[in-house]
């Protein structure tokens, strides 16, 4: 018993004195754990540029061979990081064959728990918004930094994704276009899950 008080005892301080930071807003406070996340999970990665075929379907998606993107909330100058083939659903949903889609009618057929786990193992589509460059994050003019929600099929709740770009050419005065055009994927991360 004197063990189990004395986890408390230390558990209850640690919550109490560990907070670092006292925040002004959400948005203060979701800034500081990007910081934290770079800080403390970020490894240089590198992927290769779309290969296949990108599609622009109409305002708010983007076909990339098999595998679609779907987008609200984006300014039109970072569409370029799609439609350049930078980032692609692939990243994040895989570039396995797609799982069959049902129609409405085979939807409604479904018990909650089928139409859950059908949800689940949609690998088709990738859904996100919010997408804005972080520039607070962004330390030297050849990397810009991004967080984004997604959407993942079955998830009531949205998750936020971090991504980086570099471009070693970039300099202080380079437009975002052309640093968009010269840039790889230099990083990929899932953060917390928006409630």
């Amino acid at each position: 018993m004197k063990k189990y008080l004395i986890y408390i005892f230390v558990l209850s301080v640690a919550i109490v004195y560990g907070q670092k930071k006292e925040f002004k807003n959400q948005g203060e406070q979701e800034n500081y754990w990007a910081e934290q996340l770079f800080e403390q999970k970020y490894i240089k990665q590198s992927f290769e540029k779309f290969k296949g075929k990108i599609s622009v379907i109409d305002k708010t998606n983007i076909e990339f061979d098999n595998k679609s993107l779907e987008f609200w909330s984006v300014k039109p100058e970072l569409l370029e990081i799609f439609t350049e083939g930078i980032f692609y659903p692939q990243i994040i949903i895989g570039h396995e064959k797609n799982n069959p889609i049902k129609s409405e009618s085979e939807l409604k057929l479904l018990t909650n728990n089928e139409l859950l786990l059908y949800n689940v193992k949609r690998n088709d589509k990738l859904r996100i918004s919010n997408f804005e460059e972080l520039p607070f994050l962004s330390k030297a003019a050849t990397v810009k930094r991004f967080r984004f929600w997604n959407y993942a099929f079955g998830s009531m709740n949205a998750q936020v994704y971090f991504i980086e770009l570099t471009n070693e050419n970039a300099t202080e005065k380079t437009e975002l276009s052309l640093f968009i055009k010269g840039a790889k994927l230099t990083f990929v991360k899932g953060g917390w899950i928006i409630i």
